[in-house]
């Protein structure tokens, strides 16, 4: 990729983002959000009430158009987009449960889906219930579409803005009608057709609706139940039989089970197929290490490997042991499966 190119196209992209910023005076990934919606139909600047300024709509719009990102290809507008996402957590400070999936986990991701969903099927519906800006779900759907597959997906989140980015940022990427978006508490009843992967790097924390939570079997009997508890089980609820859900969680989830309440569940709906923790060189601290839990659901031929994976994972920089790691996966997924 030319970074010189990619850096121009940021530099301009940052300037209408901070020119919609001080006009409208809002945060920067509020500016941002509105940007790209508007970049996505037809580089116009949209005005309410008077606001952006004709003259800061003129501004704005010959700058979207030098950004010309329809004549782009998809890795240019992602590396863009997620350059843009974050400098926003930067300049926002934005919440960890709100920042996005880094490439470097992501690709693991579809690397480890595309080796277990192997060449079974052509046409592959993703679900992701969490989706936040969606860059895990573009480079997955990227990768599969990379295999031959032919890939659709739903995606929900219920943070307006989240969802905004998404579902904007997949239409500049060239994903059109294959993905439609939900805007909803993704705990809810949803009216989402059936997956054969799920992927979500889920959010950690309490779940403050209690009478909602008390209709999943991952919640507990008292206070707040664990969000991410409750998520994997509504990802695998939208699961068809022998699905995949592949989850970020913290590398505690079956540690702090206290009331196993995800054990019992899980033992009842799927198999814990495989565990892999992320390197402790991804992030700040041991205590907020996470790792990538695999689940298949039970039902048309699924079965509970011979062996679970459980596997620390190398430093990425390592490239001769990631590159042992990624064969074990492999031999694991031929002789286990």
């Amino acid at each position: 990729m030319d970074t010189t190119k990619l850096e121009h196209l940021f530099s301009t992209l940052d300037q209408a983002v901070l020119l919609l910023q001080e006009e409208l005076d809002v945060s920067y990934i509020e500016a941002l959000a509105e940007t790209i919606q508007n970049i996505a139909y037809d580089n116009q600047a949209q005005q309410m009430d008077g606001l952006p300024s004709e003259e800061t709509v003129k501004q704005l719009n010959r700058l979207y158009r030098q950004l010309k990102l329809n004549e782009e290809s998809r890795e240019v507008t992602h590396k863009l987009l997620q350059l843009s996402y974050i400098k926003a957590i930067k300049e926002d400070k934005i919440q960890v449960n709100h920042q996005i999936t880094p490439d470097t986990i992501a690709s693991l991701i579809a690397y480890f889906t595309a080796v277990v969903l192997g060449d079974n099927k052509e046409a592959i519906h993703v679900h992701d219930l969490a989706v936040g800006t969606g860059n895990l779900l573009s480079v997955v759907m990227e990768a599969l579409e990379g295999k031959g597959k032919s890939v659709t997906a739903e995606l929900v989140d219920n943070d307006d803005l989240l969802i905004s980015l998404a579902s904007n940022g997949l239409h500049l990427q060239g994903w059109g009608e294959n993905v439609q978006f939900t805007h909803s508490d993704s705990l809810q009843e949803l009216l989402i057709q059936p997956a054969d992967l799920a992927v979500s790097d889920l959010p950690v924390g309490y779940y403050p609706v209690d009478d909602r939570a008390k209709k999943f079997q991952t919640s507990f009997k008292e206070g707040h139940s664990f969000a991410h508890y409750l998520l994997i089980e509504q990802h695998l609820k939208y699961l068809k039989e022998g699905g995949w859900g592949v989850f970020i969680v913290p590398k505690d989830l079956f540690e702090s089970d206290n009331q196993g309440v995800l054990m019992k569940w899980l033992k009842g709906a799927g198999y814990l197929q495989a565990m892999l923790h992320l390197p402790q060189t991804l992030f700040q601290s041991e205590k907020i290490q996470k790792s990538i839990v695999m689940i298949q659901k039970k039902g048309n031929g699924s079965k509970q490997a011979k062996q679970v994976l459980l596997a620390n994972m190398p430093d990425l920089k390592d490239a001769r042991r990631m590159k042992e790691f990624l064969e074990n996966f492999n031999n694991w997924r031929e002789k286990m499966l």
